[in-house]
């Protein structure tokens, strides 16, 4: 059995729970629109699944995926805390879960996107290219960093959302005095989105005008990588610990394969065609187990 928590309109989820359903596999959708009688409690010293007041065994469970949401205001103050903890208790349950259990992704793995200068030591070790990067409050320090190389780009530096922009030569930059600021050299070069699920390796050329894609026109082109940057593409998976991750390459103009970030939690659905390959594989890894 998989376990899948979210919400019915989060469409990555939603996918694989389609898939599974046509599939025929058994599979508990724990909705966060309606999961009042699910709980996660300490029994004889070890966490257990309860639904309904009854115990699901996590020794039925192949596969486990989480993408639960903050409500915010579609909830009121005291259903959003329930909500919370019980999100919190699931991904504690998850943690602990088996190591024959998949988890997509274990809560510990997932932190690495928490920090992406972090994140780019991992990156640099799988064998990719990482562009020069400042991580600053000082003003002065950022525009020297600007001039020296031109062409930068300003982004977050944790797993926050933001959108990544150009900065120029002469901008007033004294805002980063009071939030830590990621600064990057541009790179000129071809955009790739690389889903990794389990070893399979899913593939993406970019085509847009924008500097952020995602904030911009795009279309997109399943294509497949050269073996050796497949293969550092699943070497990175597998170092940060991760069973689906959504990755950000760039092949340089300079010739050389850069990553920008591993994201941990990939809303995939965008890349997926009407085949469902990414979500397809998804089922697939959390059907099989270990």
């Amino acid at each position: 059995m998989i376990v899948l928590h979210g919400l019915r309109s989060d469409a990555p989820l939603e996918d694989v729970r389609q898939v599974l359903d046509e599939r025929q596999v058994p599979h508990l959708f724990l909705d966060q629109t309606a999961c009042a009688g699910v709980a996660v409690e300490v029994r004889d010293h070890r966490l257990e699944l309860l639904v309904a007041g009854r115990a699901v065994p996590v020794t039925d469970v192949t596969g486990i995926y989480l993408r639960p949401y903050d409500l915010g205001a579609a909830a009121n103050a005291a259903e959003r805390a329930r909500l919370r903890q019980l999100s919190f208790d699931l991904r504690e349950w998850a943690q602990a879960a088996p190591a024959e259990v998949r988890v997509v992704n274990r809560p510990d793995a997932g932190l690495s996107n928490h920090s992406k200068p972090r994140q780019a030591l991992a990156i640099a070790e799988a064998g990719f290219a990482v562009p020069e990067a400042l991580l600053t409050t000082d003003p002065k320090a950022a525009a020297a960093f600007v001039t020296e190389h031109r062409r930068v780009v300003v982004k977050s530096a944790s797993g926050t959302r933001s959108i990544v922009r150009l900065v120029g030569e002469g901008e007033d930059l004294d805002a980063v005095r009071w939030c830590p600021t990621q600064f990057q050299r541009f790179v000129p070069g071809v955009e790739y989105r690389v889903h990794v699920v389990g070893d399979r390796v899913i593939s993406h050329r970019v085509r847009s005008e924008a500097v952020d894609y995602r904030y911009g026109g795009f279309s997109l082109e399943r294509t497949d990588l050269p073996d050796d940057v497949a293969r550092r593409c699943r070497l990175l998976a597998a170092t940060l610990g991760l069973e689906l991750v959504g990755i950000d390459l760039r092949f340089g103009s300079d010739g050389r394969w850069y990553c920008w970030e591993a994201n941990t939690s990939p809303a995939y659905s965008s890349f997926d065609g009407p085949g469902r390959e990414i979500a397809s594989a998804l089922a697939d890894l959390l059907a099989a187990g270990r």
